[in-house]
């Protein structure tokens, strides 16, 4: 759900607690600030900048925390090099659980977790790959919440072969359900292999992003 307080736009996920709010003008902020954090004071909130940035005073003033410092890539229809996807699967309700808990195995320590992400599965597609034993070992959670952009939130593998089928089959099904760019915000310092695998598949590096819990 979006809202509007004085000028600035503001995202809500009531389910989760969670506020995000991305590019304010500074000045618009500072007005908006006193009620947007007394309407959700127990909320997750987090100030998104998409190659924009705030005055150190501002953030100083929000009391922000660096906690996303990321290279923005962006994939289009006519940059997208398909890789061959052979064996991947998609999670479905039945299989959710058993992704749910290696999701949060691996990645225990971002917002998404397992329990939040199965609130409404339709704001997800979830790709995966299998070991010979048949448990989940590789997979790409990309978000569908925006009509025109689809984001990867996680891609957890240690291949960056895999890491380009992933992403890859998670673009296809992007464009083929009407999507216009795939957007996937690597981290500066630890997604190296990430970036280079999205850049083999026509990904274009856009900006930056960077994200801070206020």
């Amino acid at each position: 759900m979006k809202t509007l307080i004085k000028n600035v736009q503001v995202y809500i996920v009531e389910a989760n607690k969670y506020l995000q709010i991305d590019d304010p003008n500074e000045n618009d902020l500072r007005q908006a600030w006193p009620e947007i954090s007394a309407r959700y004071p127990d909320y997750e909130r987090w100030l998104c900048l998409h190659n924009t940035e705030l005055s150190q005073s501002m953030l100083d003033e929000l009391n922000a925390v660096l906690g996303d410092d990321c290279i923005e890539l962006r994939l289009y229809p006519d940059t997208f090099i398909c890789e061959e996807t052979p064996n991947i699967e998609i999670i479905t309700e039945a299989t959710f659980p058993e992704f749910a808990a290696y999701h949060d195995s691996r990645d225990h320590d971002i917002h998404w977790t397992g329990e939040r992400i199965g609130r409404d599965l339709s704001m997800w597609k979830i790709f995966c790959l299998r070991s010979a034993d048949g448990k989940i070992s590789d997979y790409i959670l990309m978000s569908l919440r925006n009509p025109q952009t689809s984001e990867f939130y996680c891609i957890d593998t240690p291949s960056v072969d895999i890491c380009k089928k992933l992403i890859s089959v998670a673009a296809k099904f992007a464009f083929d359900s009407g999507r216009t760019n795939v957007l996937f915000q690597a981290t500066v310092i630890e997604d190296d292999m990430l970036r280079d695998a999205a850049l083999d598949v026509g990904f274009v590096v856009k900006g930056f992003y960077k994200g801070y819990e206020i």
